[in-house]
């Protein structure tokens, strides 16, 4: 888990360390470890907090979370405007 994302998603949820921790079960020490690189995240700690901020654990890890995450068709790279307008990708 990069130290930066656990700190900025923390703060988009605009919660201090210690509302994490009350939320994820994590203590306030451990997230303030994490976010500065002194220790890294096991598994579970990172699903606990995932839980915590209500985003995917793979928005800990740095992956890309699609909001709509209904299935899609094909879309023709020749015609983007068949696209579903609707769809929202990214943070």
């Amino acid at each position: 888990m990069e130290p930066d994302r656990l700190r900025v998603l923390r703060m988009r949820a605009v919660m201090s360390q210690e509302q994490l921790a009350d939320r994820s079960g994590v203590a306030r020490d451990t997230i303030s470890k994490l976010e500065t690189g002194q220790r890294r995240a096991y598994p579970s700690t990172i699903r606990k907090l995932a839980l915590g901020l209500d985003v995917k654990p793979q928005m800990l890890m740095g992956g890309v979370e699609y909001l709509d995450e209904s299935p899609v068709g094909e879309v023709d790279a020749k015609t983007p405007e068949k696209a579903d307008p609707d769809r929202k990708i990214g943070f």
